[in-house]
């Protein structure tokens, strides 16, 4: 597959929030390393569900990027419709509780009586650096010549009963030092992964975070195994 890759990122940029331009750079960096031309678009949350059943058709793939977000409470129709999409996906920061909220509002539990996930525990719109712990042998080998250390804007703390209940879709790639799965990766999906951290923040021209080759890998090995059925 040679072709360029069409990506479009969800949130409301603002060139003023350092995870935004980041998220811009990591894709960069990833074109350079990959050799592989990619044109990214920004769509607002509100332009994708007033078009909810056909905005993503166009794109070989999908970000949803960090926060803050004018109007979150969107997200969860976006997400809810990803899910059972083929399309490529690929969430970090504030977007990653939006996700557990999803999951568990599907499951029929009631979130406005069950606190399964905190509000968020960083002030402000800072970054704070986590530890990645526990990893599951998939993202063992992804993170095997990097450091542990990433920086997240956004911390949440998932009980730990709630947490394990994630498994029943969800592999969880990592934890951080506070045991909270930092990292969730949908099972019956051709590529649906969230972090919660921020894994832009760290990716550099000479090596781009593992995390954004190894979805744009994945857009490029879907698309081939596409083109080779047709």
């Amino acid at each position: 597959m040679d072709g360029v890759l069409r990506i479009a990122i969800i949130g409301d940029y603002n060139f003023a929030y350092h995870s935004h331009n980041a998220t811009n750079q990591a894709l960069q960096h990833t074109e350079k390393v990959l050799d592989q031309s990619i044109n990214y678009y920004w769509l607002n949350e509100r332009e994708c569900t007033e078009d909810i059943h056909h905005f993503y058709e166009g794109y070989d793939g999908i970000i949803i990027a960090p926060g803050p977000y004018q109007q979150p409470f969107y997200f969860t129709a976006i997400i809810q419709l990803l899910i059972e999409k083929e399309i490529p996906v690929l969430g970090t920061g504030e977007c990653f509780k939006i996700l557990v909220q999803t999951y568990f509002s599907g499951l029929g539990y009631d979130l406005n009586s069950e606190k399964i996930i905190s509000d968020n525990l960083v002030d402000g719109n800072q970054f704070t650096g986590i530890n990645l712990d526990r990893f599951s042998p998939e993202f063992s080998k992804l993170y095997l010549n990097r450091g542990v250390a990433e920086y997240s804007s956004s911390r949440y703390s998932i009980l730990p009963q709630y947490s394990e209940l994630l498994t029943q879709r969800f592999e969880i790639g990592a934890r951080n030092q506070y045991f909270d799965p930092e990292i969730l990766k949908l099972k019956d999906h051709n590529f649906f992964l969230f972090t919660m951290f921020c894994p832009q923040i760290i990716s550099s021209a000479d090596i781009p975070h593992p995390i954004f080759t190894y979805f744009v890998k994945s857009i490029r090995r879907i698309l081939d195994i596409k083109e080779s059925a047709s």
